[in-house]
């Protein structure tokens, strides 16, 4: 359902000269028992990007996942860029929660690297749904403009792929326009980076999703040393 948001980061990440990191074979595909649930997962690294992560989950007409998140190198203050869609085929809605994600709640960094947000919200504004800033904490890891909202397919899919990429295109210009920190240093964006994976470790909804279909086991395993590895660093 998706391919076509995989295969738009994949040619985004070639042209940054991008390249595939190998991943285990458990995390680059993973069945359910009966195969009715299928992960699959992609990683990369660049110069400007220590790990770029795209996943989809695969429920048949039951449920379809879209998941990336891309962290700059410790050397950027860059915010994270992170983007989640979900298909309800139950109940024919869809979900989507984009933002650029920032290390830390200061306005000037906040206008500085996430305001253009703003716009896109604006140009697609079935995506501004504010009755449901209940379902983020806007005092962590979000952005003010943080895309999010939910509707039936129908009515948000000719503006789907049109807002992500927009999303992405616009994330990888700010980072270009913009080489020099000023607002924190290389081990404060290595510690707000770690942060941000134990903070996504304890809240993220996605746990409980894996480990229904997939097990406690893989499930942990998975989310611990893939999905946010820095969970496990120490904060000095």
């Amino acid at each position: 359902m998706f391919e076509s948001l995989v295969n738009f980061l994949k040619t985004n990440i070639d042209a940054l000269d991008g390249q595939e990191i190998q991943i285990p074979n458990e995390f680059k595909e993973y069945h359910n028992k009966d195969s009715k649930y299928i992960i699959k997962n992609w990683l990369f690294e660049s110069p400007q990007y220590r790990k770029w992560r795209i996943t989809t989950l695969d429920g048949g007409e039951k449920l379809q996942v879209f998941n990336t998140v891309a962290y700059p190198n410790f050397d950027s203050e860059f915010p994270i860029l992170g983007a989640d869609i979900l298909w309800f085929g139950s109940s024919q809605k869809l979900l989507a929660v984009l933002d650029y994600q920032p290390l830390i709640q200061e306005r000037k960094y906040l206008q500085k690297y996430c305001s253009s947000l703003e716009f896109i919200k604006k140009k697609y504004s079935a995506f501004d749904n504010n009755k449901m800033k209940n379902i983020y904490d806007s005092k962590k890891y979000f952005s003010p403009w943080v895309i999010i909202c939910r509707g039936d397919k129908l009515n948000l899919d000719r503006d789907l792929n049109n807002i992500f990429y927009l999303f992405v295109t616009d994330y990888l210009k700010i980072n270009t326009l913009n080489k020099f920190n000023q607002f924190l240093d290389s081990e404060e964006i290595k510690i707000n980076q770690i942060k941000y994976d134990k903070y996504s470790v304890e809240k993220d909804p996605a746990d409980k999703l894996f480990k229904t279909f997939f097990g406690d086991t893989w499930t942990n395993d998975f989310i611990n040393n893939f999905l946010f590895s820095l969970n496990s660093e120490p904060i000095n």
